[in-house]
């Protein structure tokens, strides 16, 4: 049987301590967590995979001529401002069924129902229609937005990375974490300068509940943020101006001094470029909060309870979608004035948690294999 050719990693980026920052990045598609659901789709492919542009190169006709599909672990490629054309080019180029898995669209809130798409991603939805059997994507909203164009040839699956941890009773074992003590706890950051001030705010109350509790803080995004938290490495090139530093320091921990600000950032503040280590280490903590999907995601499927703070379309589309405990981030800030209330707002049903994830693994598995590819049996 022919290999599948998959679009990113397998979840780590190769030769990391000797590389730049702006080529690590790159690698990663200047967000850590999109390693998180492309480890999560090379987990539960059962079928050999070939990585484009390291196992095989971006050449099409080769690609066409040595695989069965090309699968591509998606995220929020449906988003007004973002440009695929190349992309989509070469996917038009490889000829190939597509098998997207846990496309997702992208808005301030689930009442938006008027987009304006660059052409490439109308391109892409074309595709979808000519080229994918079916398509995996996060939920109902989802859902909404490709009905609109024409595009129904798809399950809701939530997101790749619900299905990591292999074993059926995941919830159960949440579940035992939150009958113990709530001691120690792992936040996440969203972006130091938000356009969003709530989001400025509840970065904010996370940061400082970091800096003087027993607990960290990763960023997974914003590559100037990845460059300084990475600047005593003499490979990653960029060296921050103190400045910046001052800047970054008002904007996430304004009652800090900079010196405190700098104990804070050497000793409270983490990155991940390999998602089993972010699993592991994850999986040391009581708690995990913060505003992204996939920081949470690492820490669930660790087996360590989280509650994710919902404050767009996406992250109240997938929580809803995998029945993960949230809260809306105006409640968040109204509401959890500690680390500890938000602990206690956590409401989870593992028994029902685990229903709805099977659910959505079957229909996983049904995308999968419309496609002719096979993919791990539990779940």
């Amino acid at each position: 049987m022919k290999p599948v050719a998959l679009s990113g990693t397998r979840g780590h980026v190769p030769g990391l301590p000797f590389m730049d920052t702006k080529t690590a990045m790159q690698r990663v598609g200047n967000n850590c967590g999109n390693l998180v659901f492309q480890y999560a789709a090379c987990s539960i492919i059962s079928d050999k995979i070939n990585l484009i542009g390291q196992d095989v190169p971006w050449q099409p006709n080769q690609i066409k001529a040595e695989h069965k599909a090309v699968v591509i672990p998606s995220a929020n490629f449906l988003r007004e401002n973002f440009d695929l054309s190349s992309y989509v080019s070469f996917l038009e180029k490889c000829d190939l069924p597509l098998v997207f898995l846990g496309l997702g669209a992208q808005a301030d809130d689930f009442s938006k129902d008027s987009f304006d798409f660059h052409s490439s991603i109308l391109r892409l939805l074309d595709l979808m229609r000519e080229r994918s059997p079916k398509i995996s994507i996060r939920g109902e909203f989802t859902a909404k937005v490709l009905e609109k164009y024409r595009v129904e040839n798809y399950e809701i699956t939530g997101c790749p990375s619900n299905f990591i941890n292999p074993s059926p009773d995941l919830g159960s074992m949440i579940a035992r974490k939150l009958t113990s003590p709530m001691r120690s706890f792992i936040a996440h950051a969203d972006e130091p300068w938000p356009k969003n001030p709530t989001k400025g705010q509840a970065e904010r109350k996370l940061a400082s509940w970091a800096a003087n509790g027993p607990g960290i803080m990763v960023q997974q995004a914003v590559p100037e943020m990845i460059a300084f938290l990475r600047q005593n490495n003499p490979f990653a090139v960029d060296r921050k101006a103190e400045s910046f530093e001052i800047s970054l320091a008002k904007a996430i921990l304004p009652e800090a001094d900079l010196d405190t600000f700098r104990d804070f950032i050497a000793t409270k503040m983490r990155t991940y470029f390999c998602v089993d280590q972010w699993l592991e280490d994850s999986s040391h903590f009581d708690f995990s909060v913060g505003l992204r999907l996939h920081g949470n995601m690492a820490a669930w499927q660790a087996g360590t309870p989280a509650l994710w703070i919902t404050h767009d379309s996406r992250t109240k589309e997938l929580s809803e979608t995998m029945a993960l405990p949230n809260i809306g981030i105006e409640d968040f800030l109204e509401k959890c004035e500690t680390v500890e209330d938000a602990w206690k707002w956590i409401e989870f049903d593992s028994s029902a948690y685990e229903r709805r994830r099977h659910d959505l693994y079957s229909k996983m598995s049904l995308v999968a294999s419309a496609s002719g590819i096979s993919i791990r049996e539990s779940n």
